[in-house]
Parts: structure tokens; sequence; C-alpha cells
């Protein structure tokens, strides 16, 4: 299992599948951007193959959005040395994690009531979540990314006597699963919470026909999904770059 190249397999699917939702996009060739006017470089980005990029840089770069631009083929010093030179940044010291799923993946047990959220207003507890820990705070920003979470991955909430005290979201593609994010509220963390989100995704994931799952974590995140089998690789030097508002 070459958990890197999945990571990168899943950051293209993650914004096909914001393409194929609806947001701003436009084509070169075989290649592709998207934006979704967030400050963030998940939700905005590009992929395609060296002379393809041109035209979807200028594109990202008139919407002033933070971006990924993902290179297909593999590295050529020639191509990273000129988007380089356009600005970009090349991801070249991160960390993956992933692991294999068992057909039937364990789901959690115990005291957290864990419900998936499938209508708006759920949606937006959800998405409140993390709203109330910091994540962003731009005006608007609330409803921009509840009509995110309602046209792309699944969703989790987790309640403590009816309070929304964590969530979390996965993606599936192909036969594997994204674990896109998850936070757990001020107060509650050290409780279980994290890990019982993610131990629902990868049962969810598992009964949808997935076999691996893979996840980009934050330092918190390491230590959990550690405790959860899941194993770090390196990320595979000059096929991701960042481009900044």
């Amino acid at each position: 299992m070459d958990i890197s190249e999945l990571a990168l397999r899943a950051e293209v699917a993650w914004l096909r599948g914001l393409a194929a939702a609806g947001f701003a996009q436009v084509r070169a060739g075989d290649g592709f951007a998207v934006a979704t006017g967030l400050d963030s470089n998940s939700d905005n980005g590009a992929v395609g193959s060296p002379g393809e990029l041109d035209v979807l840089l200028d594109w990202l770069r008139e919407r002033s959005v933070p971006a990924s631009v993902l290179v297909t083929g593999p590295p050529d010093p020639d191509v990273t040395a000129r988007l380089i030179d356009r600005g970009l940044v090349p991801e070249r010291t991160g960390t993956n994690m992933g692991r294999r799923l068992s057909r039937t993946e364990e789901p959690p047990s115990g005291q957290w009531q864990i419900s998936e959220a499938n209508d708006l207003d759920e949606l937006r507890r959800n998405q409140r979540v993390y709203a109330e820990d910091g994540w962003w705070d731009e005006a608007g920003e609330l409803d921009r990314r509840v009509q995110i979470a309602a046209r792309l991955g699944r969703h989790w909430t987790a309640h403590h006597q009816g309070a929304a005290v964590g969530a979390a979201t996965s993606f599936h593609f192909d036969d594997a699963v994204l674990l896109v994010q998850c936070c757990v509220a001020a107060g509650w963390r050290r409780r279980g919470i994290g890990t019982a989100l993610t131990r629902v995704r990868l049962a969810a994931a598992a009964a949808q026909g997935a076999v691996q799952a893979v996840v980009f974590p934050t330092q918190d995140g390491y230590h959990l999904h550690r405790s959860l089998g899941f194993e770090v690789a390196p990320v595979h030097p000059d096929r991701c770059f960042y481009l900044t508002a």
C-alpha cells in the first residue's frame, strides 16, 4: 500500500468532487481547476499536466484564492523550477497516514451519541462545531461551509445530552475513504470523542466497500490515528504545490 500515492489520489478525487458539485471551474485539455471561494487551499485547486497548468493558474489567480496544484505524471525538475518561478511552493516535508480496512470495522460503543448529518439543519449544527472552535471566522463562512457539506462527503456529529461536542467528515472515492476533518469542542477533548468519530467513519466506509483509508494528520490527529493502526509515510515530493491568495 503506497500511502502517499493514495493521498494524492484522494486530493484529486476531492477536487473532482467539488467540480462535479457545481462550484466554479475551468478546463484546459484533460486538466481542470475549481474554486469554492473559501480561504482554504484544500477547497480550491487545479489538476493538470505541465502544458495545461498556465491556463489553470491564471484562472485561480483571478479569483484570489489559496489553492493546491497537483501535477499529473512523474516529477520533472524543469516543471518544478517553472512552477516555483511562478510563485508556487512545492510540498516536500509533509506526511500522510493510512491503513487497510477490514471487511467489518467495529463501530464505536459507549457514552457518545453519534449521528450522521443528513439535512441542512443538522449540517449547520455540525459545521458550527468548527466555527465555535475558531477554525474560521469570516462573515458568511458558516453558510458557505454548510453549502459544501451538503454537496460533498458524509458528516457525523457527536452529541452529549443534546449538545454538539464533536464533528467529522469523510469522503469515499474509488475503493478508499479520505478522513477529511475532525473537531472536538473545547472542554470535551481527551474523552474518546475523536476516536469514536474516527471509528464510525471507518465502519461506514467499510460497509460502503472501501478497503483502505487515508488521512492528512494534524499533530493531535497523528497520535489518534496511530492508536487505530494507521501508518505514517512522507509525501511524494514535488507532486503537489501551493498557491497563496
